[in-house]
């Protein structure tokens, strides 16, 4: 029972795997389209989504030795 409940939560752990690196190649594509059109909205969107994706990618990394000093 226990092994069954291990194997559950492991398929559950890589799918919400999936899901975040689906949610990063949405978010790099649509900066990709926002830097064809540069119009200063675009520039601005893609500011938001780069800080957006700065952080997303932190929250798997984690925080840079040079933070816990």
């Amino acid at each position: 029972m226990i092994k069954l409940i291990y194997a559950a939560i492991q398929v559950y752990l890589v799918h919400l795997r999936w899901k975040h690196r689906i949610y990063i190649y949405e978010l790099e594509d649509e900066i990709d389209k926002l830097a064809a059109d540069g119009s200063p909205a675009a520039k601005l969107r893609i500011e938001r989504l780069a800080e957006r994706l700065s952080f997303e990618r932190e929250r798997i990394v984690g925080p840079s030795d040079s933070d816990s000093d």
